[in-house]
């Protein structure tokens, strides 16, 4: 058995696998390995439905929403690579209760210099003219958002990593990892891997990777469930994506290929134990419920067609704010995960983030609040909303 000897190893081949992997290289580590079970972005990443939107009300998160978001709109000149970037805007629809916040929020944005401004219900319908605003108290535009492909991104984070010399591992899954002294290994059916620091970005399997080591993150997997629907009038690319926070599962919906609107949910969705055990089976109920949400909102579609529906998991922590940083007590030992369904948006600038504090290098973009034993220490993230995706 062959063994390879590495500075920095990374577990996952994910988005934040491979953007924590770049930044390294960027930033001028070398000797870096990441180790992948299956093929690059094989895991949640490939289920994202990749919407970047910066309304958040939590700082932290809308400093790295808008700095990624520069990242996307131009990903081709700052990083290198088609990853499918569609500008299309986006609509955040709430209750009257809402108002408040939002509105300090849209103020937040500004002040990024982000386009965003309170809408008028007129004003909306320019931009979608299938919706009702019927039942809702505020509504809030922003014209930078728009959406990218999951896939096309995490492969052009590794195309460029290989490029600085990182060695990605496919089809390489763990079959331990050890910690002794200072140094880590991870035994392979293609080898061992030594390294004396580790990254752990295995996503939804993160805690099964760290119990080889003892150790147990605060997060929970839970199955999400996206489908997609159709009418006999085309579902424009250029119509905004669409938030609402007036219904229980704080349900999005955007622009999809074949004429389509994709739909799917902000809501906690169902504990799973093992992400393994998705399938992409969506039930006729969930369908069903969905389509009268959205028919709600956009009546042309009371009588639309289901064309097809697939799930996902989340990895949510606590307060529905990611985990990143170093595992206190495990010197050489960092992590990221717990991202709860926003974590796409992130990565561009928490990878630079996360790569940065590894090479103990001033951090552009800060991630102390993300701090991994932030809940121990009783420094919860809580943002207007209250505990959320939308936070």
């Amino acid at each position: 058995m062959t063994t390879t000897n590495a500075d920095i190893l990374i577990i996952g081949g994910g988005l934040y696998g491979c953007s924590t992997a770049y930044h390294l290289a960027k930033n001028g580590a070398r000797n870096i390995v990441v180790l992948e079970r299956k093929a690059v972005s094989s895991g949640g990443t490939a289920k994202s439905c990749a919407i970047v939107r910066t309304h958040y009300s939590i700082d932290t998160n809308m400093q790295h929403a808008v700095e990624s978001l520069k990242i996307f709109a131009d990903f081709d000149h700052l990083v290198g690579g088609h990853v499918g970037w569609r500008r299309t805007g986006y609509l955040i629809v709430g209750p009257a209760e809402h108002a408040a916040p939002m509105r300090k929020v849209f103020e937040a944005q500004n002040s990024y210099g982000i386009d965003t401004a309170e809408l008028t219900a007129a004003e909306a319908l320019k931009i979608h003219p299938l919706l009702s605003f019927h039942d809702v108290g505020v509504i809030g535009y922003d014209s930078f958002t728009g959406f990218a492909d999951p896939y096309l991104t995490t492969n052009a984070y590794a195309a460029r990593a290989r490029e600085l010399g990182v060695q990605i591992h496919t089809d390489t899954p763990l079959t331990s990892l050890q910690r002794n002294s200072h140094l880590t290994t991870a035994r392979t059916p293609n080898g061992d891997f030594c390294a004396p620091i580790v990254i752990l970005c295995a996503g939804p399997w993160t805690n099964s990777v760290a119990a080889h080591m003892g150790l147990q993150f605060p997060f929970e997997v839970s199955r999400h469930k996206v489908i997609t629907l159709k009418i006999e009038r085309p579902y424009q690319m250029d119509w905004p994506i669409v938030k609402d926070l007036t219904t229980p599962d704080k349900i999005y919906f955007r622009p999809e290929t074949g004429d389509v609107v994709l739909v799917g949910t902000g809501d906690h969705g169902e504990p799973v134990q093992d992400a393994d055990t998705l399938t992409d089976n969506v039930e006729l109920q969930h369908v069903e419920r969905i389509s009268k949400i959205i028919a709600n909102r956009m009546p042309a579609f009371a009588n639309a067609s289901f064309t097809a529906g697939w799930t996902g998991p989340y990895d949510i922590s606590p307060d529905w704010n990611p985990l990143v940083g170093a595992v206190a007590g495990n010197e050489g030992l960092f992590v990221a995960v717990g991202f709860s369904g926003h974590g796409f948006k992130l990565a561009p600038t928490i990878g630079e983030a996360l790569a940065q504090t590894v090479l103990g290098k001033k951090v552009r973009v800060p991630i102390a609040d993300y701090d991994p034993g932030r809940f121990a220490a009783g420094k919860q993230l809580s943002g207007a909303y209250g505990i959320g995706s939308i936070s």
